[in-house]
């Protein structure tokens, strides 16, 4: 039996048993796992009269990637970096992602939304524009970044981030680091906001949401928290929220099980699964340690990518990982971990999916497929 994970694959797939496709036309077979059908070609009607139970899905949708396979984005964007980083991706389900820098200076943030432009044409199938997670964040939610950096945004700023408006995917911003009225005009441009690395209250955060912003950046990590029932911060406001999409992630050392589970409970179809990569990620042999914000991030087997202060910087997490951690850990039907990992992040970014993957019951990826 095949079963649709979200609204996108239900249509695909009804499409699918009309005749309407014929066939799937394979992209790229996933290392490792046997083939349910000829190479080229899957044959829906087959898969519905099978005993197994298998999945369709959009391909993953990865929207918080500082690197992977070894690579690292925030120093250097590069095309040999991106094309890697695509490849290596892709063998994990991940057909669609937004790298992201880290706070840093306005001289290297225009370095970097000029190589995104001049890249842009190559890789517009893969990624949405660039995140920048940073500068314009809360000093005392800073986590890994470097703290000289940090600032709240001036008109110089807005006017970089306007002029490159295509290039921007999205920006991760504390509600104090950015006036309103540079919020509508960063949303008016089409440039997404996302609400993270911030000490804001309940109070502002609602203001935030109001305002514009529509995300949430890894929701409970460098974010504040009530200490009790009477006084709600960020966290709560957006899990109140029913407007924003919320990223997560779900490795099990960022944030605790149970807290995922009301996560899910609170966000419904807007919990979107997030790695936060970096280049620990997605490697065949395991890289004890690597730069990061200016510093050395130990890959820990235990407390995960940590600096020298035990500082969590990123993860080592994968898509398919977390889709797996999401169904063992946090009672996730794999049709809701799918949608966290692919239909969300789609409707979060207002796109439309153009790969699928079709799994087992296992998860384990039999194929990426383009519908034709």
């Amino acid at each position: 039996m095949l079963k649709p994970a979200g609204k996108f694959a239900a249509r695909a797939l009804e499409r699918w048993l009309s005749g309407e496709y014929r066939s799937l036309e394979m992209i790229k077979p996933t290392p490792g796992t046997p083939d349910p059908a000829p190479e080229t070609e899957l044959s829906c009607q087959e898969l519905q009269k099978s005993q197994e139970v298998y999945y369709l899905a959009p391909a993953f949708y990865d929207l918080q990637v500082n690197g992977y396979d070894g690579v690292m984005l925030d120093e250097e964007i590069t095309w040999e970096g991106l094309a890697r980083i695509t490849a290596s991706l892709k063998e994990d389900g991940v057909f669609r992602f937004a790298p992201t820098v880290i706070t840093c200076s306005y001289e290297h943030m225009r370095e970097t939304l000029e190589t995104v432009r001049s890249l842009f044409l190559k890789f517009r199938s893969s990624i949405p524009g660039v995140h920048l997670e940073g500068p314009f964040i809360s000093p005392a939610k800073k986590g890994i970044h470097e703290e000289r950096f940090i600032r709240k945004m001036t008109e110089r700023d807005l006017s970089l981030l306007l002029e490159y408006r295509e290039e921007v995917a999205y920006i991760t911003a504390d509600p104090a680091a950015v006036p309103p009225e540079y919020l509508k005009k960063l949303t008016a441009a089409g440039i997404r906001v996302s609400l993270g690395h911030t000490a804001a209250t309940a109070a502002e955060a609602r203001e935030f949401f109001a305002g514009g912003a529509s995300l949430v950046t890894h929701l409970h990590n460098a974010m504040s928290h009530a200490r009790g029932g009477r006084d709600p911060m960020a966290t709560e406001a957006a899990l109140a929220d029913d407007r924003v999409y919320a990223g997560v992630i779900a490795d099990g050392i960022h944030v605790a099980w149970p807290e995922i589970i009301i996560a899910r409970k609170c966000l419904g179809e807007r919990f979107m699964l997030v790695t936060d990569a970096l280049a620990a990620a997605g490697v065949r042999k395991p890289l004890p340690s690597f730069r990061f914000a200016g510093t050395t991030v130990f890959n820990d087997p235990e407390k995960g990518c940590i600096n020298a202060d035990g500082t969590l910087g990123g993860s080592r997490l994968t898509m398919l990982s977390g889709v797996k951690n999401l169904i063992r850990y946090a009672g996730f039907t794999p049709e809701a971990a799918l949608i966290a990992a692919s239909e969300a992040p789609f409707r979060a970014m207002g796109e439309t999916p153009e790969i699928f993957l079709v799994l087992d019951e296992n998860m384990n990826i039999r194929g990426a497929f383009r519908i034709v």
